[in-house]
């Protein structure tokens, strides 16, 4: 027999909850999807970083979201105590992994800087070298979509073999439509080169800038679901398991 009276109402009330949920977290996987394609995987340029990437967050996170609240759906549909104990397991791990990143990234927000600057230069080196096809695609998207070149300006190529020894730089370099195989050629003994003079390193603090009250808003709303999801979970499956007790 299934719950009566109030704990009908939150049974319902939690699954509709969770139906919302199950919505935020296609929302996020969506939002994620479309950031990943806007940035070209630059997850690839920062190593160190492996979720510097609002993208890979965003989608990590809208995974993890419609995972749990499917859980949640079916624990509250079919009145299993099971599912629901789980569910609320699951959003407690979560909310205290949330919290120890917040954490960690607070204490740590002053290094990211460097971290950034040093797997750049790294990526510069390895730029259109052997096996390197996926660094040299982030490379290229990044120059043409952020409008940068290099890591601190457009003359950090001449530090590298490939277009030192050539005084140039790639053809993503290159301003407008002038993005020729040849338009970087010779651009670093010009004194008005037609490429991009500002370096890609402040266009990714750029980045991280504009989407971090974002993904901290995105951060916070899920955070408040996540109390009030586990605070409807357990009082649903006490009542449950009381229900079984006096059947």
């Amino acid at each position: 027999m299934g719950v009566e009276g109030c704990g009908k109402c939150l049974k319902y009330l939690v699954f509709v909850f969770n139906l919302l949920f199950f919505i935020s977290g296609i929302g996020i996987l969506a939002t994620g999807a479309v950031l990943a394609k806007e940035q070209g995987g630059y997850g690839t340029l920062l190593p160190s970083i492996p979720l510097a990437s609002a993208a890979n967050l965003l989608i990590a996170t809208g995974v993890i979201v419609v995972i749990v609240a499917f859980c949640g759906c079916v624990g509250a549909y079919k009145e299993n105590p099971c599912l629901l104990l789980t569910f609320f397991m699951f959003l407690l791990l979560i909310f205290i992994l949330e919290l120890a990143a917040g954490i960690v990234g607070f204490i740590y927000r002053s290094d990211v800087e460097q971290y950034v600057s040093t797997d750049l230069m790294v990526g510069l080196s390895k730029y259109n070298t052997t096996n390197e096809e996926g660094l040299t695609t982030a490379w290229d998207k990044l120059q043409d979509i952020e409008k940068c070149c290099g890591v601190n300006n457009f003359t950090d190529w001449g530090n590298t073999t490939l277009y030192g020894n050539m005084n140039s730089v790639p053809p993503s370099c290159c301003m407008g439509d002038d993005n020729t195989e040849n338009c970087g050629n010779g651009v670093l003994l010009q004194r008005m080169p037609n490429v991009y003079t500002k370096g890609c390193k402040d266009a990714l603090k750029d980045d991280f800038s504009k989407y971090l009250y974002q993904i901290g808003a995105i951060g916070i709303a899920i955070g408040l679901f996540q109390i009030l999801g586990m605070v409807f979970a357990m009082v649903l499956y006490k009542k449950i398991r009381e229900q079984g007790e006096y059947a």
